[in-house]
């Protein structure tokens, strides 16, 4: 049985809501300079009254989250450089906004239990001083695109559908600096911003479907609508659906990416230009600097530059491109010992590689031949060029890139995937040999650098007497101890989303958690149990 769901509303936005998109609104308080309620947040003290941490190195107005490591729902504090905005209970959900188009992070979204709310739910929009934006009714996921919040109600609250089994949600699309919501098409469930064009998936139940029923055609009951802010439609797809370019939506912004359905189990990927109506069949996916590779007709693999006015091809290769940097490209393949092939796009040369591992702005490819590069993804510049000395017999490695020129080597000798050697290697080459660390720890893992750039690591052990059962230990690029007998520590993101000062990682010491530097400082800690509310279980943190 077919029903209807009202949309997402507020009263500063109910009328325009209403009119705009042809449905009901429910109306929400209005927003205010009112901060959420939350438990009562206190710097921790020493024995002798001294604050523990000394948050002089967050006041750099950035918003950043303190997760819980597994965050299946443990408490999350928000902070605006070192000012603690709000701490939520363990049934909410809390996340940062970060404009897809612009970069900038300067809201945060929240949803919470509210009997009065659609489907027991409500969201809202909050500044970096913690004041309320907007507020909205339900369950409502939030992306920010070239200022504009696109909002997507899930009809799934907990474990059931209040609509149908396999719906997939309402979407609708408001500019921040007017308040107004933009005109969305019938079905609409989630929007793509591609420059001045609004780019729509959408989807209709057919007639006739039990509510629990999955629709098994459901492709051919979607479409694509791309239309004007002011909802003027200048293209349909029909048995589509549309998905933003994720590796390089920046330099691509004008570009969407169209799965077509042709046939009953297959589909067409298509590039597709907002601006142009250009399209090209058998896309893959896109690469720094405006490129994209396609699949053809025969077999083969195209990389072309999107950015110029013929599209032109830049090369043509037997196996799927992977990774591209200025002047290299990196492809896969299966079937054989190794999976990847390093391609010099000027000379022709093809070096086949054990392994290829990436960062935010480096690659690192260790070749069948023993040679070991790290190179800048931004300029191809050189940044590491040594050789490895195998294991006996070595089949296999496992490589993890560190950046800024190291990486960490795990040489496999036999086809149990034992660890014979474990290495890291930089501009330098050799750096140490810590084979001896497997032996200590249960796994070593890439934590963070040192204020001269070298990597630092932290090992698992276990611990004899430790409420956790294992503690963590913090070592230096050579393995020494530098940090020991932490609860738990993990590095953070590297990109600007929520992106810690530089040489800082995330910890437990104790009954704190927070933000420490590799001196073993907190920048900011709170207890354990401080996110307890009177409606929650205490988290017992990390």
């Amino acid at each position: 049985m077919k029903k209807t769901v009202s949309r997402l509303g507020s009263a500063a936005l109910c009328v325009t809501l209403s009119l705009a998109l042809g449905c009901g609104c429910a109306v929400m308080p209005p927003a205010s300079s009112e901060k959420p309620a939350s438990s009562a947040v206190s710097v921790p003290t020493d024995a002798e009254g001294k604050p523990l941490y000394d948050a002089t190195r967050l006041d750099d107005g950035h918003l950043r989250i303190l997760y819980g490591y597994d965050n299946s729902g443990d408490s999350r504090t928000v902070l605006c450089g070192s000012k603690v905005l709000y701490q939520s209970a363990r049934s909410e959900n809390v996340s940062l906004l970060q404009d897809i188009v612009t970069g900038e992070t300067n809201y945060w979204f929240r949803t919470w239990s509210d009997s009065t709310g659609r489907g027991g739910r409500r969201s809202a929009l909050y500044d970096k001083d913690g004041n309320e934006v907007m507020a909205f009714d339900g369950e409502q996921s939030a992306a920010l695109q070239d200022g504009l919040l696109v909002l997507q109600e899930s009809r799934m609250v907990g474990d059931s559908y209040d609509v149908d089994y396999d719906s997939y949600g309402t979407c609708s699309v408001i500019d921040l600096a007017t308040g107004a919501a933009l005109p969305v098409p019938e079905g609409a469930y989630s929007c793509t911003v591609c420059g001045d064009k609004l780019v729509f998936s959408c989807y209709a139940r057919p007639e006739g479907l039990d509510d629990y029923d999955w629709d098994t055609d459901y492709q051919q009951n979607s479409w694509v609508v791309v239309q004007e802010k002011d909802g003027t439609p200048v293209y349909r797809a029909d048995a589509a659906s549309a998905y933003r370019l994720f590796y390089d939506s920046d330099t691509l912004s004008d570009w969407v990416e169209l799965d077509v359905a042709t046939g009953a189990e297959t589909t067409d990927q298509i590039l597709y230009n907002t601006q142009t109506g250009e399209q090209y069949t058998g896309f893959l996916q896109v690469y720094p600097g405006g490129l994209a590779s396609f699949s053809t007709g025969d077999g083969r693999y195209e990389l072309r530059d999107m950015t110029t006015e013929d599209r032109g091809l830049i090369a043509a290769f037997d196996e799927q491109p992977s990774q591209y940097f200025p002047g290299y490209v990196v492809t896969w393949h299966s079937g054989e010992d190794h999976g990847y092939d390093l391609y010099d796009l000027e000379t022709g040369a093809k070096t086949p590689l054990y392994d290829v591992n990436t960062t935010d702005n480096t690659i690192a490819v260790y070749a069948l031949d023993g040679s070991l590069r790290v190179y800048s993804k931004d300029n191809g510049k050189l940044l590491t060029d040594t050789t490895v000395e195998p294991v006996e017999h070595q089949q296999r490695v496992r490589m993890s890139n560190c950046g800024t020129g190291y990486v960490w080597l795990k040489l496999q000798d036999n086809d149990r995937y034992e660890t014979t050697a474990t290495r890291l290697y930089g501009p330098q080459g050799l750096v140490s040999d810590l084979t001896a660390l497997q032996g200590k720890y249960s796994y070593v893992n890439y934590l963070t650098t040192d204020p001269d750039s070298r990597p630092m690591f932290y090992g698992s052990r276990d611990a004899a007497g430790s409420a956790y059962g294992n503690v963590c230990d913090v070592l230096d690029a050579d393995g020494k101890v530098v940090l020991q007998g932490l609860a738990s520590c993990a590095g953070y993101y590297s990109n600007s989303l929520n992106a810690l000062p530089d040489h800082v990682f995330a910890a437990q010491r104790g009954f704190y958690v927070g933000w420490m530097d590799t001196s073993g400082n907190w920048l900011y800690c709170q207890s354990i149990f401080s996110s307890a509310t009177a409606d929650d279980e205490p988290s017992y943190g990390y």
